[in-house]
């Protein structure tokens, strides 16, 4: 890569940062490009030089969002049981909900704007079936390698549902329980689906 190129690419990701704070902070409809070019202290025309639209610039952001769940996929082949890689899941899922202050605000502005908006709808519709691909990869290779039943179709979509609800709420609420002393709970209820009948 060339010096020119990884400038680039360096502004392009800058952008994108800019941009899960700018649609956390803001919402999506009350986003602008020009929010977006200021957070990441850029012109309006780099922005638009990267991406073709405001809705392309959140696609993309979605779409690069889905790429991190690289980890997820790697677990099966570096957990020694099931009860380690079930809580490593855990862990991940709510570590990275505390190291990303704009996960939560992101994630909620975000289904905000899909209720308002059938394109914004797509795309956060399409980061979900991502997400729950990841995790329904990660629960196939898991009960092969380990001896579980082969879970249910709807598996992924029931640990998304839990991780996802779950973690709301303690972001929302973090003295209400302290995280360590769950998070087994949590990791016994995810197992649980390799028992759905």
């Amino acid at each position: 890569m060339t010096l020119r190129q990884r400038h680039a690419e360096q502004t392009r990701q800058a952008l994108l940062h800019a941009a899960a704070r700018v649609f956390a902070r803001r919402g999506y409809s009350n986003a602008t490009i020009d929010d977006v070019a200021a957070e990441a202290g850029a012109s309006k025309g780099a922005v638009y030089h990267h991406f073709a639209s405001k809705q392309d610039l959140f696609q993309v952001m979605l779409a690069q969002r889905a790429a991190e769940l690289g980890p997820l996929r790697q677990l099966p082949a570096r957990a020694s049981s099931m009860p380690e890689l079930i809580s490593e899941l855990v862990r991940m899922w709510f570590g990275r909900m505390r190291d990303d202050p704009s996960a939560l605000p992101l994630a909620l502005e975000s289904r905000l704007q899909a209720l308002r908006d059938p394109a914004a709808a797509e795309l956060l519709a399409s980061y979900y079936r991502e997400l729950r691909s990841a995790l329904a990869d990660l629960l196939s290779q898991a009960a092969q390698r380990f001896g579980y039943p082969r879970p249910q179709p709807h598996a992924a979509f029931i640990v998304f549902s839990l991780l996802d609800g779950a973690g709301q709420q303690w972001a929302v609420d973090p003295g209400a329980l302290r995280l360590d002393q769950v998070l087994d709970h949590i990791s016994q209820a995810v197992t649980g689906v390799f028992t759905l009948e």
